[in-house]
């Protein structure tokens, strides 16, 4: 059996990493194409390269659902084409165990996705989103389509990104009277560093504001002091997407001890914890095409219903994340839900081609 095992995992595996890689390329042209129209003097052809090579890691993780499923697909259905899959079932194994010799490989591919959504892809793409913002902005003000706002008494800041070292970059501050609520003064700097429990900023530019003029002044260096350590403030400023598993958790936490919203973290938390459950699901759909309804369908009209079904498995969770907030149930089921009903749809198909 071991044999047997050894060779469905190769037909399966060699499969899942072609589709892999074709999905992968596909996206990463199509990124890079999307770049061009925000190439500029300082954000040039290489620059677009190096950002979307850098992104990578996110988009395997992001493709590896659909790539697992229409792999697994491809490998048993060129299997049934050749009539080995026959073969295997005459010899006396099963279509539980078939199955079980296709998990085993996904099984292994769940482990390095989740070492990458982990460790790899939080690093790469905090960085990636980092050197684009600062190439595109080359010495002028450093903005982000995806700052954010943060407020400590009568001033307000913001920041437009933070880099995996815990570098902030593009610091706004806006100080308003407490009693007439007028804006007193700006202040920008172009990075900052946490330095002794503290945010030092440099090279900041002031403008305080007086009913009759506008003062300028530079200078080299102004310390903030807050709680919001650099950890804190990834998770503030970065979009759930990017973060890890843990981060997302940590910091769903510590809004909910605020008394703040922490849907969206938890939200995208269970997407991510709970994709071996939905990879899972769908390969057990796969292999229900392949010995159920379409066995003896042309693998295009596989491949087609497999995309078909994953794809509606992702609108289906993306549509329940919402309702979530509007019903009031946890986050999680909003994943789990159409994941769990994919694999009873699944074992439904291979409970009667048994």
């Amino acid at each position: 059996m071991k044999t047997l095992d050894r060779y469905i995992a190769v037909s399966v595996l060699s499969a899942v990493l072609i589709v892999q890689t074709l999905l992968l390329g596909l996206d990463f042209m199509l990124a890079l194409v999307n770049e061009l129209d925000d190439l500029n003097k300082t954000y040039q052809i290489t620059n677009a390269l190096y950002f979307v090579f850098m992104t990578l890691p996110r988009r395997f993780y992001d493709l590896m659902p659909v790539g697992v499923m229409v792999g697994s697909l491809i490998g048993l259905g060129a299997l049934a084409s050749s009539n080995e899959l026959a073969v295997i079932r005459a010899a006396g194994v099963s279509i539980v165990r078939i199955i079980g010799s296709v998990m085993k490989p996904i099984l292994a591919i769940i482990l390095v996705a989740f070492l990458i959504g982990e460790y790899v892809s939080p690093v790469t793409e905090v960085n990636a989103q980092n050197y684009r913002i600062l190439k595109k902005s080359g010495n002028a003000r450093v903005e982000a389509e995806w700052g954010v706002w943060h407020r400590e008494g009568n001033e307000f800041f913001y920041f437009a990104s933070i880099h995996a070292n815990g570098r902030l970059f593009g610091i706004s501050r806006y100080t308003f009277d407490e009693d007439t609520k007028e804006l007193e003064s700006i202040f920008y700097a172009r990075s900052g560093t946490y330095e002794d429990d503290s945010w030092l900023l440099k090279n900041v530019q002031i403008s305080r504001i007086t009913p009759t003029h506008i003062q300028e002044e530079r200078i080299d260096q102004w310390r903030w002091q807050t709680e919001l350590t650099p950890d804190l403030m990834k998770m503030i400023i970065i979009k759930e997407r990017y973060l890890a598993p843990s981060e997302l958790w940590q910091y769903a936490q510590y809004l909910k001890e605020r008394g703040l919203k922490s849907h969206d973290h938890l939200l995208a938390f269970w997407q991510k914890v709970l994709m071996p459950i939905t990879i899972g699901s769908l390969v057990l759909v796969a292999a229900s095409f392949v010995f159920g309804p379409l066995r003896s369908a042309p693998a295009g009209t596989r491949v087609f219903s497999g995309v078909i079904v994953g794809l509606a498995v992702k609108y289906v969770q993306d549509l329940l994340g919402p309702a979530s907030v509007v019903y009031g149930f946890e986050p999680m089921w909003a994943i789990l839900v159409p994941a769990l009903g994919c694999a009873l749809y699944g074992a439904v198909l291979i409970r009667r081609s048994g």
